[in-house]
Order: C-alpha cells, then structure tokens, then sequence
C-alpha cells in the first residue's frame, strides 16, 4: 500500500469564510506595458493568485471578491527578472503602493496601510543591517584567524546582531496589536538570560539548549492562522523537529502532540488544519527507522479522534487501514509470530521458536533487483560477523513460486547454520503482508531475543551497528537498575 500523502492545497484558504474583498492599487515608476503578478505564501510555497496589467504610467489595479486572508503576499514582477516585493495582508485589504524600479523598498510610499507602513519600513532597515553584515563577514574572512582584528570584527559582529534586535523590540512597540507585530515576534530571536555558570565563569550549553526549547514558542501566536501564509513559521517548525528534538520516536510523539495542541487550542482553523497535515504528512513519508510510531500517534490522536472535522470519511478510511498495518509491527512491539512457515526441505517452522539472541527476518522474492543484491549479503554478513553475535536469520520467501525460489537459494548458495529459508506456501496462511506491512521488497526486521522489534525497514550493512548499540543498551541497563 501507498503511503498516504495529505498535500496542503489551495483551496484550504476557502475555510476562511470571514476575508473581506481585495482591491490593491500599484504604480511602480519606470515600469510600462507589461504584466505582473500577484501571489502568496502557504508555508515555504509561493502560489499565483492574480494578474494585472500595467498601463504606460506604471499603473495597475488588482481588485477581486476572492478571500484574501492575513499574510506574506508578493507582487512579482516578470520583466524585472520576476522580482519579488514582498507587503502584508494585515488590517486594510484595500490601499495603494507606489515604488521605483530604482529601489523597490527604499522607494516605496504606502497609504491606507499600518501594517505595511511598518513593514516597508522594517525592510530598508533590513537591507541596510544585511549591507553591513555582509560588509564585516567579507573583513573576517580575510582577517588571520586569532588575530586581534578578526576578534574585533567578531565582536561588531555582535554589536550588529544586537542594534538589529533592538531595532526590531522598537518596531514591535509602535503596534503591538498588529498583525505586522506577530510576524516580527516570530523572526526575533530568544533571549537567553544570565545562566548559573561554573568555577571558571563558563555557563554549561545544555543549560542554554534547555532554555531555548522551552521558550522555542513563546514568540508564535497560535491564535494568528496569518503565520501559516508566511515563510516563517514553517522554517521555525521544521527546525524544531529536526534539530531541538532528539531524533527518538518517543520524543517526537510527545513533541509533535505538544504542537498540535497549542494550535488546536488557539482556535484557529488553519492554522490547526495546516500544522497537523504538515506534521502528519512528514512522518507518514519518512523514511526514517521508528517513525511510522508517531505517523500512528498523530493519526489516532488527531484525526480517528474526530478533531480533524474536515478529513471526510474516505480520507478517515485510508489512515485507519495504513494505522492497522502499521501498529503490529512498531519498534518495541513483540513481532507478529509467523507459525508453521514451510523451510525448502519441507519441514516447518514458527518465528518465536527460531533460536538465537537476535532474529533477522528478510522478506524478499527473486525476480526483485534489490533482493538479488540485499540477499547474498545478508548470507555473508551473517557468515562474517552475524553468527558470532548468536543471530539467526528468517529469509521468508514472499511469492509462490516454489522452483523459482530454489533455483535462487542453489544459485546464490543461501544455505547456512541459522538460516532459515521458509515460505507461506503452497497454502497460504500467516497473513505475513499484513501483520509486516510488506508492499515491496526487501524489508528487513531485527528483532531481540524476545522477539520484540529492535529494528525495521533497514540496510543490511546497518544490522550489525543496530545489534551493537542495543547491546551496550542492554548493558547499560542492566548496570544501572
């Protein structure tokens, strides 16, 4: 089966029934007889929206019925080699712009706008710290590293960033209640307060990662749907789970749920509907070992729960089919015993009796490419290294096709003391394919010597690295009980 792949579409901006008309009048000064566009932002993606004609005079007029909800729009401008100028939807839905090709923001004069008085302002200032920036980065990497210049450079550096937050804590006080104010609370970055230090006046790192994570989202407004239609609050979302979170499924489950929850009770429908989809369609489509478990979590605790109102039933049936194939074989679950699987000499064999400290089962079929490889170095990994950590190895042949099976076992020579060559057939009977998930082969599970589940969905290279760790695990447990 598929994976299932929730795709935020345009049309999630019709949930929102009260966005008033749009008229937007531009002039762009020595731009003439041409067109430009009109876009918006979901998350990281630049959608087109509208498109207007530019009079001789620099005019064009963009004006609809259509929802305009809050947001980072772009005016695009294709024959300034698609310049992007970027303002807010925000508090007027209907105001005028005026700019110069010579300078898009330095020049641009906004009436009927607070909130993009405010942000055309911010940008200049912008570019002028980006200037300045660039200009010290450029004196440093050409400074001789330990030199008394380069620390001088490092510390304007410094000073730089801090005139550019305070610049911005100004801005944020002209309208605190402005949608521009939300958007600049989510750029500024955390401010980390004194921290005990040690002997040596150092403060401990962990203290200030601890610090940072907690307040991560102190500055987001979960009750603001007109984040999601900015480039911000996906990039703080995705760098929270990929680098503030450690990379465990346990820790995923409780953050990912945390999240969602803070939108769910901020009560804004967008802004809940494009956080969980995002959240949901990341670990559906991850590759990543174990993380099917929080897809799972997030899948019964949002939407089989009934609080994704707008998943219809049919959308419902296919994550409760994908969660039912998933949930038997979770990392920590016992494994799904297979009884009476037939070996290649006819004789019979259940997984939960297959002796050894650790049982590798491959699921693989012959005419599959990626088996022909993955097989036979399976055989010699566990002739190199595996047997001597007490592995045994449960090769189920996936098809029904008994000579062709033998033919490759002889082939290749896939016999070995603690292989074991089994099959469903001729009867079929384990419901293999349900109880693994198998849709495509190979699919490699590593479990220990309770036959729980240690490891799935991997490379054979990494079987050896996985059984390694879960020893010194196990080791460590044991020392410490």
């Amino acid at each position: 089966m598929k994976k299932i792949c929730f795709t935020i579409l345009i049309s999630l901006i019709s949930i929102i029934s009260y966005s008033q008309d749009y008229e937007i009048k531009v002039k762009v000064n020595g731009l003439s007889d041409t067109i430009i566009y009109l876009g918006y932002y979901m998350g990281n993606t630049t959608l087109s929206m509208d498109t207007a004609k530019v009079d001789k005079k620099g005019n064009a007029v963009f004006k609809n019925n259509k929802p305009m909800p809050k947001g980072v729009y772009v005016l695009a401008l294709p024959s300034e080699n698609m310049v992007f100028i970027e303002f807010l939807i925000g508090d007027s839905k209907k105001f005028s712009m005026e700019t110069d090709v010579s300078g898009f923001y330095t020049n641009m004069k906004i009436k009927g706008s607070r909130d993009n008085e405010l942000f055309m302002e911010y940008k200049v200032k912008m570019e002028e710290f980006e200037k300045q920036y660039t200009n010290f980065i450029k004196q440093y990497e050409t400074t001789e590293e330990g030199s008394e210049e380069r620390e001088k450079i490092k510390n304007e550096l410094q000073s730089l960033n801090q005139k550019r937050n305070e610049y911005m804590k100004s801005m944020i006080i002209k309208a605190p209640d402005s949608f521009f104010t939300k958007v600049l609370n989510a750029l500024i970055e955390i401010e980390v307060p004194d921290l005990p230090k040690d002997e040596e006046g150092n403060t401990d790192p962990v203290l200030r990662y601890l610090y940072v994570k907690d307040h991560y989202f102190d500055r987001i407004d979960f009750s603001e749907g007109g984040l999601v239609r900015t480039p911000i609050y996906q990039n703080i979302l995705d760098y929270y789970l990929n680098y503030m979170v450690a990379p465990a499924p346990d820790s995923l489950i409780k953050e990912t749920h945390d999240i969602i929850n803070r939108t769910y009770e901020g009560g804004d429908t967008l802004m809940f509907q494009y956080t969980l989809s995002r959240l949901f369609n990341m670990y559906d489509t991850s590759r990543l070992m174990g993380y099917d478990a929080v897809f799972v979590a997030i899948a019964e605790d949002w939407y089989l729960s009934g609080k994704a109102t707008w998943a219809d039933s049919s959308f419902l049936a296919k994550i409760s089919e994908r969660v039912d194939k998933i949930t038997p074989n979770k990392i920590g679950n016992i494994a799904p015993n297979l009884t009476r699987m037939q070996s290649i000499d006819d004789k019979y064999y259940s997984l939960h009796q297959i002796p050894g400290d650790y049982t590798v089962i491959i699921f693989w079929e012959p005419d599959c490419g990626h088996c022909k490889k993955e097989v036979p170095k399976l055989m010699q990994e566990l002739r190199d290294t595996l047997h001597k950590l007490n592995v045994s190895v449960f090769a189920v042949y996936t098809q029904y096709n008994k000579e062709e099976w033998e033919k490759f076992i002889e082939e290749k020579n896939i016999n070995e003391n603690g292989w074991y060559n089994v099959w469903d057939g001729p009867y079929p009977h384990s419901k293999f394919r349900d109880l693994y998930d198998i849709y495509s082969t190979p699919v490699v599970f590593v479990l220990d010597k309770d036959k729980k589940i240690i490891g799935k969905r991997m490379g054979v290279e990494n079987i050896k690295n996985l059984i390694d760790l879960q020893k010194k695990k196990e080791e460590f447990e044991k020392e410490h009980k």
